[in-house]
C-alpha cells in the first residue's frame, strides 16, 4: 500500500492534488465527459484537479487544469490518427507530474485503459492510485454477456474475451482503492479479490442545467414509455421487445439511440407493428423525458448509468435492474426494479405504472427529487472527501 505522511504544513492544511490519467478523447460523450465532470465537482470543492487527456475537443469545468499533448489544430483530426502517440506523450506528461508529486498530498487517479506500468511507477514514487471502475469487473460482465448472446442464438461479439477478462484481473489488485458505482459493481470486485476496505463506493450523476426548458415532445398515446442507450444486447432490449409485445397497452414504447447491427432486424420486426418506435439518436433525450411516462432500462451490467439520473430528474419513474439502480432507484419508491433477462417482470411492472396513475406520479415525484442529490458538483464533492479521507487512512497507517 502507498504511504501518505502528514498533510499539515507551515501554512496550513494542504490541498489534495488529484493527477486524472483519463487515455480519451474529449469530446462531450461518454466515460470522457463523466471524468471531466467528476474531476470538475472534486476542482469546485477547491483541491487542485489535474486531467491528463489523449486529446481536448470541449471546455471543461471550471478549475480543472488540463495537460494535452496536442493543443490547436490537431484537436480536428480524427481520433484513429492520432490515438497511438497522442496516448505515449499523455503518458510522458502524467509521468513528468508524477516526478514532482508530493506522495503526502497527492492522487493518482486513473481511468480504465492505462498501462499498468504507469500505475506502478505511481506506486514505487509512494502516490496513492485509485481505479474508476465505469461498469462491474469484466469477470462478472463477460459471463454475463454471454448467457445473454447464447439466448438469443448469436455469436458473442461484446468484446469482453477471456483474454480481457484475465488482463484486467491481473490489473486491479496494483491499486491501492477503486471506486465502485454501484453495489453490483462492488460485488464484482469481491469476486476477484480486492478487499471490501480498498473499495470506495460513490456513483456516477447528470447535469441538471441541460434540462432547463424546451418543449416535450408531442403527446399522441395515453400512455409512453421511453428506453434511452445504445439499443443492444447489453442493455436489454431485447428482453424489452419481448415484454413490451405481450401487453396491450394504449401506448408506444420509444426508443432512443443507435441500434446494434445484431438486433437492427428484431428492433425493425418490432417497429413495424406500430406500437414501437425508433427515435434514433438524441444528443439531449429531455424533450422525450419530458413527454413521457415511464423510463424503462432494463440493462443486463451496467455501472452507474447516468440516463438513470437524467430520467429520474425529469420526473419520471424507472423500471430497471439492479445494475442499472445507480444507488437511485428503490423498488415501489423511485420505480421498479426487476429481474435481469426477465420479460415477465419487465411487462408486469410497465402494466402496473401504465394502469396506477398515482403510483406512477408518486414514484415520478420521488424519483426527481431524489435525483437531486445526484447533480456532478454533489457526486464530485462526495468523492474528494473519499479521496481526502484515503490520504488520511493512509497517514494514520489504517489503511487497506
Amino acid at each position: 500500500m502507498s504511504t501518505a505522511g502528514a498533510r499539515e504544513g507551515a501554512g496550513g492544511p494542504e490541498r489534495m492534488r488529484c493527477l486524472v490519467y483519463a487515455p480519451y478523447s474529449f469530446s462531450g460523450r461518454g466515460p470522457a465527459e463523466s471524468c471531466a465532470q467528476i474531476a470538475g465537482g472534486i476542482a469546485g470543492t477547491g483541491e487542485v484537479v489535474e486531467v491528463f487527456a489523449g486529446r481536448r475537443r470541449v471546455m471543461l469545468p471550471d478549475g480543472v487544469r488540463v495537460r494535452e499533448p496536442f493543443p490547436g489544430l490537431a484537436r480536428r483530426v480524427p481520433w484513429r490518427y492520432v490515438e497511438t502517440v497522442a496516448l505515449r506523450r499523455a503518458e510522458e506528461q502524467f509521468r513528468r507530474a508524477l516526478s514532482t508529486a508530493d506522495p503526502r498530498s497527492t492522487i493518482a487517479y486513473f481511468w480504465p485503459g492505462t498501462p499498468s506500468r504507469l500505475v506502478l511507477e505511481a506506486r514505487d514514487r509512494g502516490i496513492l492510485t485509485v481505479r474508476e471502475m465505469i461498469n462491474s469487473a469484466l469477470a462478472t460482465s463477460g459471463p454475463i454477456l454471454d448467457r445473454a448472446y447464447s439466448r438469443l442464438g448469436l455469436e458473442p461479439s461484446h468484446g469482453v474475451t477471456a483474454e480481457a477478462i484475465a488482463g484486467e484481473t491481473a490489473e486491479l489488485p496494483l491499486y491501492d482503492y477503486l471506486f465502485a458505482s454501484n453495489p453490483e459493481v462492488e460485488r464484482s470486485l469481491l469476486d476477484v479479490g480486492i478487499r471490501p476496505e480498498q473499495i470506495l463506493s460513490t456513483t456516477f450523476g447528470w447535469r441538471p442545467e441541460r434540462f432547463v426548458g424546451g418543449e416535450p415532445i408531442e403527446r399522441t398515446v395515453p400512455f409512453r414509455a421511453v428506453f434511452v442507450g445504445r439499443i443492444g444486447v447489453r442493455k436489454g432490449v431485447p428482453e424489452l421487445l419481448e415484454a413490451w409485445s405481450s401487453l396491450d397497452l394504449d401506448g408506444e414504447l420509444v426508443l432512443v439511440g443507435s441500434v446494434d447491427s445484431e438486433i437492427a432486424d428484431l428492433v425493425a420486426e418490432h417497429v413495424r407493428t406500430g406500437t414501437v418506435r425508433l427515435w434514433g439518436y438524441a444528443d439531449n433525450p429531455g424533450s422525450i423525458y419530458a413527454g413521457s411516462d415511464v423510463f424503462v432500462f432494463p440493462t443486463l451490467e451496467e455501472g452507474g448509468p447516468q440516463v438513470t439520473y437524467e430520467a429520474a430528474g425529469c420526473g419520471l419513474p424507472v423500471i430497471t435492474t439492479p445494475m442499472g439502480a445507480a444507488r437511485l432507484v428503490e423498488h415501489a419508491k423511485t420505480g421498479m426494479i426487476v429481474d435481469p433477462a426477465s420479460p415477465s417482470q419487465i411487462a408486469a411492472a410497465l402494466r402496473t405504472l401504465a394502469e396506477d396513475p398515482l403510483t406512477r406520479s408518486s414514484c415520478g415525484a420521488a424519483a426527481r427529487a431524489a435525483a437531486a442529490d445526484f447533480g456532478y458538483d454533489r457526486v464530485g464533492a462526495q468523492r474528494a472527501a473519499l479521496l481526502r479521507g484515503v490520504l488520511s487512512r493512509e497517514e494514520d497507517g489504517s489503511g487497506g
